[in-house]
């Protein structure tokens, strides 16, 4: 990290039903010394902006700057699966069940 770096910190659903806390990063000496910022965010810190979101993301859809990936999974009796497997980080993207 660089001087007064910034580390944002999303997206943890794979950890919500760990039975143990994970391990932490074993240099956390270097957010004192190079004076960095760790924060957590959540999507409903910024609902004021979605209509604008909106407006940004389907541009750079339609203009192929963005794309998306999904893990998919086939087949109801693959639901529960599909499922639980948010839960263990088994996907890349959105995770569908396609019937």
């Amino acid at each position: 990290m660089n001087d007064y770096g910034r580390i944002p910190v999303c997206g943890m659903i794979s950890g919500y039903n760990n039975d143990t806390a994970q391990p932490g990063p074993s240099n956390l000496f270097y957010i004192n010394s190079k004076k960095l910022t760790m924060q957590g965010f959540i999507v409903i810190d910024y609902f004021d902006q979605f209509p604008e979101f909106i407006e940004q993301m389907s541009a750079w859809i339609s203009e192929g700057k963005i794309k998306s990936e999904e893990t998919v999974y086939h087949g109801i009796e693959n639901a529960v699966d599909a499922f639980l497997g948010l839960f263990e980080g088994k996907n890349k993207g959105k995770m569908l069940v396609k019937l």
